[in-house]
């Protein structure tokens, strides 16, 4: 791939007054959206094509340590190596987090890198049914398909968005490419999801996300979950919720529509009106003023306008 000094290519594109399929295939890397490949693209070397290894499964067995890195819980793996590749894996027991257990995700990690069923080569979708497209093929028709919207609609008719895959080079190259495509749309699911969270909890609490551990839960006596549902969307942490349930006698309320697995361990299930979630939260402040219940002391401290709260309340 030839390279070219970034003023040859901004006195080109002047020049033109806008920028050539073929410059910008070359100089931005469009046909490596996907990001991993933009890095090789950008740093050559830092790359090199996959080498499947045939392994002897009759070996010995090397146990590595590891942590799972499908998200951000950090639930351990023994990882079990044989001639230098990943054969097999096992939750770890003695980890504090998953306890010997896997989340569906988590227990497919191995085959993300070496599953005999992960997709090798790019597939197309042609009259219902999928054909297989040569890497050069699949990135000249993606590139060509992009660039006419880009030229139909303009720049700002795309919108580019990240991966929470991406390490910190990818995701800088993947903004500085964007920028060279002539827009600022491009975000990440993390910004949409947690911006909420940065304005209402650090604001509570100090801090933009997830306040507490996982065993902290074990210590509850009460959990109240409103269209919440971690038996399915957080295996994991359910455990630890359980562990309350079991040890500390915790009593688990679910409100939600749905009477879902985790509402099937609930001491108490409040099935709700799908829209009405703000209306049952006053209604329990209501009865939490009527009654006295609240923490005053921790109110008169960290608290404000909490009469315009309980005023709303009144209501319900």
């Amino acid at each position: 791939m030839k390279l070219t000094k970034r003023s040859d290519t901004v006195n080109k594109d002047e020049k033109q007054l806008g920028i050539s399929r073929r410059a910008f295939i070359r100089n931005s890397s469009i046909a490596a959206a996907g990001g991993a490949v933009g890095v090789g693209m950008f740093a050559p070397g830092m790359m090199k094509k996959a080498q499947a290894k045939s392994v002897d499964l009759e070996s010995p067995v090397e146990i590595k340590r590891t942590i799972c890195s499908h998200c951000s819980v950090g639930c351990g793996i023994y990882a079990e190596v044989q001639e230098g590749v990943w054969t097999g894996q096992e939750p770890a027991f003695d980890h504090p987090f998953n306890a010997g257990g896997h989340c569906a995700k988590g227990a497919a990690l191995r085959e993300h890198g070496h599953g005999a069923k992960r997709l090798k080569y790019p597939m197309k979708l042609v009259n219902g049914k999928w054909i297989k497209m040569s890497w050069e093929t699949a990135l000249e028709e993606v590139s060509q398909q992009v660039l006419k919207i880009r030229e139909e609609s303009g720049p700002d008719s795309v919108y580019w968005l990240g991966s929470a895959k991406h390490n910190n080079e990818q995701a800088y190259l993947f903004r500085k490419m964007v920028s060279m495509w002539g827009t600022n749309n491009v975000d990440h699911q993390a910004r949409i999801c947690h911006s909420t969270t940065v304005a209402g909890v650090a604001n509570t609490w100090g801090y933009g996300a997830m306040t507490n551990s996982l065993n902290d839960m074990q210590n509850c006596k009460s959990i109240l979950f409103i269209g919440s549902n971690p038996a399915e969307a957080h295996p994991v942490a359910m455990q630890h919720i359980l562990i309350a349930k079991e040890k500390n006698n915790c009593k688990i309320i679910v409100a939600d529509p749905r009477r879902t697995r985790t509402a099937a361990k609930a001491d108490h299930y409040v099935s709700l009106r799908p829209g009405s979630d703000v209306a049952f939260v006053w209604g329990v402040l209501y009865h939490v003023f009527k009654n006295g219940w609240e923490d005053k002391e921790f109110i008169r401290q960290r608290v404000y306008g909490m009469e315009d709260v309980r005023a709303e309340v009144a209501k319900w």
